[in-house]
């Protein structure tokens, strides 16, 4: 009788704590490249994992984020896939915004140009058709 209570409560603990440790676990799987060339200017942006990371920039100095710079957040926002990347910069309507980065081993500041990456970013999906007028009476 004594097993059977305790094994009960054991078991309910486990069942209840499940969801708080799988709250813990990163589940973001996604893999993705953002690659963009256009003349002199190139830029290639990996995510896997939820890290997302600047492969390649040319210029140097261009796009505010260097090659090899971890990018971690847009103006305060968490970026862990190139559609939180894409998504943050497309709202953007400010001329300047602040990108952290990771960078040899330090978080960094710095002040990004969205219309620098304005070519880069997917085009907006298309609105919606508007929907059909009502009917008139008597037609």
């Amino acid at each position: 009788m004594r097993k059977t209570v305790l094994s009960t409560l054991v078991l309910s603990f486990l069942l209840a704590s499940a969801p708080a440790l799988a709250a813990t676990t990163p589940t973001t799987t996604e893999t993705g490249r953002l690659e963009w060339r256009e003349g002199d200017h190139h830029l290639v942006v990996d995510a896997s994992q939820g890290i997302v990371r600047v492969t390649t920039t040319e210029p140097a100095n261009y796009f505010g984020a260097r090659s090899g710079d971890r990018i971690l957040r847009i103006d305060g926002k968490p970026v862990r896939s190139i559609d939180d990347l894409t998504g943050y910069l497309a709202a953007s309507s400010r001329s300047q915004v602040p990108m952290t980065v990771l960078r040899k081993g330090n978080q960094v500041t710095v002040s990004i140009d969205p219309a620098a990456w304005g070519k880069v970013l997917p085009p907006a999906p298309p609105a919606p058709p508007a929907p059909p007028p009502p009917p008139r009476p008597g037609t």
